[in-house]
């Protein structure tokens, strides 16, 4: 199946060898690939040629032989008609002057005309010395021909009017030996390229017309243009702030392998003569893509609310685009950024971007607008009193200039229309500060009616403890004024209170409330309810959850309300992250999941008290219309530090404090009889002291009617056990006898 040039450089080389060697065997490639075509018409039509040209040689049957046209853009160079174009052919010449003999004197008459000061004057010698050059040129720069083992080169360059390329190999020396040179005028539109976009299109035109040397191969990419370094650099995106021509022709060059160098004007003389002398139009390369840039501008500027005849009779008039205007024709490279002019410093920032379409200045598709053209387009861009926004939007759409937001903006800014229908700025807030102490500053409003009630909210600004009162509908000053007295009645009253413009806020009895108390009493802006965002938003929350309590089935709102009211108290606030009534009462309040904790088993210290269990005591027992009388009885428990549960005689156990208690003191050790009992326990027979009050009571001896059993000693007797007096020591009188 046939296929493209393109696929297949090295059946290329192939066929060039065959023809060297084989005429006959060369016919079969020949046929499948150089004399092919898009369709079997054009490629019977192709069969017909008696020769084909190929990598800068001319095959036919009887071999192959040197291509002439590779040096046609030197043989036809036009006669040079000014001084540049002089200089641009003799830097040409002097490019290769080391293989044109005595190169200075035949270079002599054209250096003259170069001289400071010499009018301008073509003379036969001028013309003799000219032409004589131009075929040695012709001769000189046919030295080597196509090898695939050899570094590509391709130079290009763009002049104002033309574009010139040349594709050359560097040999071992590093001398650079020429294959082929092209030229081409360039049309009406393409003269009216920025001068960064016919540099570009020389890239371009030389790719495409040398592409059979070029493709599937890697070659060097030579320019005297430095920003196309960045824009046709195959290894950088592309970037995005550059003309859609530009892009167009990166997205081109993708195809191809190769690496892009800089190189001076001065050392790039092969291809700058090229430019500025070329041979005439090309009709073989076509640029559709910039064709369909160019008309895409052409009809932006045919929609344009100011005609594109006014914009360009302007620009011309116009005294900072009329120099833009010359520097997109020619250059930017005489511009300094540091010293540039600062109206001309916008301009300069999007020289990439600038071009010339039918006599305006363009920036990519946007049509640059003149100074005295801007009010013009600027009431055109408002005459619906479209928003900044929008406005900009549209403008960028269609045309440019450097300040044109800015004036936009000051225009709609400027609208009485626009402004006294303008929506409201963008909301800021400022939080309110920190209070010192809890209820210091309180923040009040009204929720409802619902639930059948107006309600009252406060909420202290630094614990954000709430209450809530039940108004019943009437919110007249005088019933707020004793709601409020009832909080003050717990909580004293506040320093601040803060709440809307409300007329029972406001009123005059209000006032003299306030005054009463030292309250200071702030209101907010009015119609702007975030201003009092902290009583706002306890709205919010007491309502939902008056509505949740009502949708779970709770008929009695003063109970829904107890409900919200110690959920909201007991549990941590957002804000804060402890509960109110924590931060407002300084203790952690005991709910329901509070008591879930487990209490700490660590030991206490032991109680200290004045009886000790199992101590024999005096026990106060009541009579009914009798004087109490004192029982005798035993200490079983220590419940706390005064209060004791004792054991009477008959078994009764009972609660008394110290203060119905006495130590009860007996000279004998045992119980003599049922209502005695003993004065002095030993330590040895006493019980262990309890030193926990939570614990269970202690098992008391086994009391009957008859006797009470001497208790268990404790292990230490507390001071208050010992006996009030010491103990007497009976004995028999010493008597007096006579002897």
């Amino acid at each position: 199946m046939p296929f493209g040039i393109s696929n297949a450089p090295a059946i290329f080389q192939r066929i060039i060898d065959q023809v060297i060697n084989d005429i006959p065997n060369a016919v079969a490639y020949l046929d499948d690939i150089l004399i092919t075509g898009p369709d079997e018409v054009e490629h019977l039509h192709t069969l017909e040629r008696k020769e084909v040209s190929y990598l800068g040689f001319i095959i036919d049957k009887s071999g192959k032989r040197p291509d002439p046209t590779r040096v046609t853009a030197i043989s036809n160079m036009p006669v040079p008609s000014n001084v540049k174009e002089v200089e641009a052919f003799v830097g040409k010449v002097n490019y290769y002057n080391r293989f044109i003999p005595n190169f200075s004197d035949k270079c002599k008459p054209l250096n003259q005309l170069r001289q400071l000061n010499v009018p301008w004057k073509w003379t036969s010698e001028c013309q003799a010395a000219f032409i004589n050059l131009r075929n040695e040129l012709s001769q000189a720069t046919t030295l080597i021909h196509f090898d695939s083992s050899l570094p590509i080169i391709l130079a290009t360059d763009a002049s104002s009017y033309g574009i010139g390329a040349v594709i050359m190999h560097r040999d071992s020396d590093g001398i650079e030996c020429p294959i082929a040179h092209a030229s081409k005028t360039l049309s009406s539109a393409e003269c009216k390229y920025s001068q960064i976009e016919k540099e570009a299109l020389s890239i371009v035109y030389g790719v495409k017309k040398f592409h059979q040397y070029l493709a599937g191969r890697t070659f060097h990419l030579i320019t005297d243009h430095k920003p196309l370094l960045t824009i046709f650099n195959p290894t950088k995106p592309i970037p995005m702030a550059t003309a859609n021509r530009l892009q167009r022709w990166a997205i081109f060059l993708m195809g191809y392998n190769y690496t892009i160098h800089y190189k001076s004007t001065h050392h790039h003389a092969n291809a700058d003569a090229l430019s500025r002398l070329p041979i005439g139009p090309d009709d073989s390369f076509i640029d559709d893509d910039a064709n369909q840039v160019h008309a895409v501008q052409v009809e932006l500027l045919t929609d344009c609310p100011v005609s594109a005849h006014e914009i360009s009779t302007s620009t011309e008039t116009d005294s900072i685009l009329a120099v833009i205007k010359q520097f997109v024709s020619t250059d930017w490279s005489s511009c300094k950024p540091k010293s540039l002019d600062p109206s001309l410093v916008s301009y300069y920032n999007n020289r990439h971007l600038l071009s010339i379409v039918d006599g305006c200045l363009m920036k990519d598709n946007q049509v640059i607008i003149p100074h005295n053209l801007q009010p013009r387009v600027l009431q055109m861009l408002h005459s619906s009193h479209l928003g900044t926004v929008k406005m900009k939007q549209l403008a960028r759409s269609h045309c440019w200039w450097p300040t044109m937001d800015k004036d936009i903006l000051n225009l709609s800014n400027a609208c009485f229309t626009c402004s006294i229908l303008k929506p409201l700025p963008k909301s800021e807030y400022k939080s309110w500060p920190e209070p010192d102490h809890v209820w210091s500053r309180v923040h009040m409003d009204f929720a409802g009616p619902f639930w059948g009630s107006k309600w009252l909210l406060l909420v202290d600004a630094k614990s954000k403890f709430p209450f809530v009162a039940d108004m019943q509908n009437d919110t007249s000053a005088s019933n707020l004024s004793k709601v409020l007295d009832h909080v003050i009645d717990w909580f004293g009253p506040p320093d601040s209170l803060v709440s809307d413009n409300g007329p029972p806020f406001n009123s005059y009895a209000m006032r003299q409330f306030y005054s009463k108390y030292g309250i200071t009493h702030v209101t907010t802006a009015p119609y702007h309810p975030a201003s009092n965002g902290l009583a706002e938003r306890f709205v919010r929350s007491f309502k939902d959850t008056m509505k949740k309590q009502l949708q779970s089935g709770e008929t009695d709102k003063h109970i829904a309300l107890r409900n919200f009211l110690r959920t909201y108290r007991w549990s941590p606030h957002t804000s804060t992250g402890v509960s109110p009534a924590n931060l407002m009462f300084q203790h952690t309040i005991r709910t329901d999941l509070e008591r879930m904790k487990p209490i700490s088993s660590s030991p206490t210290a032991p109680l200290q008290s004045k009886y000790v269990v199992g101590q024999s005591v005096w026990a106060l027992k009541p009579l009914l219309n009798h004087r109490s009388q004192w029982k005798t009885a035993v200490i079983t428990r220590i419940i706390s530090s005064m209060v004791y549960e004792v054991t009477l005689a008959d078994g009764q156990c009972i609660k008394r404090h110290q203060n119905q208690l006495r130590p009860r003191h007996s000279t004998d050790q045992s119980f003599s009889d049922i209502d005695s009992l003993p004065d002095d326990i030993s330590p040895d027979k006493l019980l262990p002291m309890s030193t926990d009050v939570t614990t269970a009571p202690i098992s008391s001896p086994s009391l009957s009617s008859n006797s009470i059993p001497a208790p268990p000693p404790p292990a230490i007797l507390h001071p208050s056990s010992s006996p009030r007096y010491p103990t007497r020591t009976r004995r028999a009188p010493d008597r007096y006898s006579f002897s």
